[in-house]
């Protein structure tokens, strides 16, 4: 399609945009199959016109609809029918989960102690006290570091190897 067919097909869709197509009009016959001619058909292809063509058709051949007429959901009768029945062999129950306690395990609130004392004693240092020793800086910066080690000593070693992580 060249450059000025392309221009005629807008024009010819511009033209006819504020038309509304009627119905179609249900099918009795199938429409035919791709095959041998039929004799009683003519030749020579229908001409062309800047005319729309007739609803139910695209370029002169029937259309007939293969998708149902609503785009998204039902009428709602069928929700329904689809909804199952509530079983109580189908409800599940997960098992109770159990988190180790950090009111028994001290090495939990040293690292929070540490973790959050090191950059606040930093930001004292830094703001409110420019003049005094630089060993609390040394110190501020030394008590995350160690904090952090604990966190990461605090996560355990004895992993399973096939265990990818995911729990169902």
């Amino acid at each position: 399609m060249n450059d000025h067919e392309l221009d005629a097909e807008f024009e010819r869709i511009v033209a006819g945009w504020d038309e509304t197509a009627d119905e179609p009009a249900p099918a009795a016959d199938p429409p035919p199959r791709p095959g041998p001619e039929r004799p009683d058909e003519p030749d020579e292809p229908p001409p062309a016109s800047g005319a729309l063509p007739l609803p139910g058709t695209i370029r002169g051949l029937p259309v007939t609809p293969t998708t149902p007429q609503v785009w998204r959901g039902g009428t709602g009768d069928d929700d329904e029918a689809v909804a199952p029945e509530d079983d109580e062999d189908d409800h599940f129950i997960p098992p109770p989960v159990e988190l180790p306690s950090a009111e028994d395990d001290p090495m939990y609130w040293a690292t929070v102690c540490l973790l959050a004392g090191g950059p606040l004693l930093l930001l004292y240092v830094l703001i409110f006290d420019r003049g005094g020793s630089g060993w609390w800086v040394v110190t501020a910066v030394a008590m995350t570091v160690v904090g952090f080690v604990m966190l990461v000593v605090r996560g355990g070693s004895n992993r399973d190897p096939f265990d990818d992580g995911t729990r169902v």
